[in-house]
């Protein structure tokens, strides 16, 4: 009897323990796993290659196509090596000028991680070092400030830190203008406690006329909350796109199939399907926060299917989803540039046309997307090219399946 009761005990206590680590793993499943039929894919039309000078490399910090007064349309990027603005004429490729920014003194931009080119008046400059947005012009002249921690709650206390997101813009996830506002994305670098799931927000509004600062949107508890474990910032960028009417904000968050739609200046949200015929169950990490070693991490990274930057193309009136795809049999020697990059091509309602995979990051930098009449834009990486001497893009347009 006493055996009896060892064996039954014994058995309740594995599948206690077994119940204890699963129930600390978050799993996202895609509904529409091997359901979808693809009409579209992706096809390559055309190759731009900018000419960069000796002080420019390739996979620059930031993109901006930037239409001038003369209705030119302007490719420009940042170079952080010499504190520059780039201007190339994106139909010909021909070099326009660059706007070169002080490190230090009064009109000194010490850390510059993105901008925002309204005119050559008002060129918003994200300075890193001061969490600050400086608004220069095209003399190389520093004409006011924005501190964006101004408004954030918690500012005084002791643990900042915990309270903020962080801004860290990029071409695939950029600054957004409105006719009233510009939209500064940000994001939480590491697990949300769950205290905290409806006071962290991760969206900077600053009012063109005023300069004043709103902060909105928090991550969704039914992602997020729970104290799951998503510790990297892999897991918690917030790309977000404007949505066609101009009031809404789209946002695709690395872990959930679904996209996010959200009125600007709201907190709530809806939600519509804009997921891969292909991804399969996302999950979090197994280990609680601040556990998990660095290869562990990675392992888990590359192991996973993990959505990224949502793009709008008005002018064939169809969204681009990038998804980082799952490598089977992740080890510890998986490198994350190994990921598979596939497109996900959606209609203006956010049906689904098809994907196309494209390569790896070791092929692609897929962060420096954008549209433009001629197509979606991503920069690729050419092996032939050892001096760095170029920027380069595949030019992409949806097209019938046959």
């Amino acid at each position: 009897m006493k055996l009896i009761n060892f064996k039954i005990w014994g058995g309740l206590l594995v599948f206690c323990l077994i119940l204890s680590c699963t129930s600390n793993t978050k799993k996202i499943e895609n509904v529409n796993q091997g359901k979808l039929t693809a009409t579209m894919q992706l096809s390559e039309v055309q190759t731009k290659r900018i000419i960069l000078d000796t002080n420019t490399a390739p996979k620059p910090q930031y993109i901006q196509i930037y239409k001038d007064i003369n209705n030119l349309l302007n490719l420009t990027f940042l170079n952080t090596y010499n504190n520059s603005i780039y201007f190339y004429n994106y139909q010909t490729s021909a070099f326009l000028k660059k706007i070169s920014y002080d490190k230090k003194g009064p009109d000194g931009i010490e850390m510059p991680l993105g901008y925002h080119i309204k005119n050559m008046d008002s060129i918003y400059v994200f300075n890193y070092i001061n969490l600050e947005l400086l608004i220069a012009n095209d003399k190389s002249k520093v004409l006011g400030k924005i501190p964006l921690t101004e408004n954030q709650d918690f500012k005084k206390s002791s643990s900042q830190s915990l309270y903020y997101s962080q801004f860290l813009p990029e071409t695939s996830n950029p600054f957004l203008e409105t006719s009233k506002e510009l939209l500064l994305p940000a994001q939480y670098i590491r697990t949300i406690p769950d205290s905290l799931i409806s006071k962290i927000k991760f969206l900077e509004r600053v009012n063109l006329k005023t300069n004043e600062l709103t902060l909105n949107d928090t991550y969704p508890a039914s992602l997020y909350g729970k104290n799951y474990n998503w510790d990297d910032e892999t897991f918690t960028e917030v790309f977000g796109e404007l949505h066609p009417d101009g009031d809404k904000l789209i946002y695709s968050f690395p872990i959930s199939h679904e996209l996010y739609i959200t009125k600007i200046g709201s907190e709530q949200y809806k939600t519509v399907y804009g997921g891969s015929n292909f991804a399969g169950t996302i999950l979090s990490i197994d280990k609680k926060p601040n556990k998990t070693t660095r290869e562990n991490l990675i392992q888990h990274i590359a192991s996973q299917d993990l959505y990224a930057a949502i793009k709008y193309d008005k002018y064939r009136k169809v969204y681009y989803r990038f998804l980082r795809r799952a490598i089977p049999n992740a080890t510890i020697k998986t490198q994350i540039k190994e990921k598979p990059i596939t497109v996900i091509i959606l209609d203006s309602n956010f049906g689904y046309l098809g994907e196309t995979t494209i390569g790896t990051s070791e092929d692609w930098h897929w962060q420096n997307s954008f549209v433009t009449q001629e197509g979606l834009n991503i920069e690729f990486i050419d092996k032939k090219d050892v001096n760095e001497a170029s920027l380069n893009f595949k030019i992409f347009v949806p097209k019938k399946i046959k």
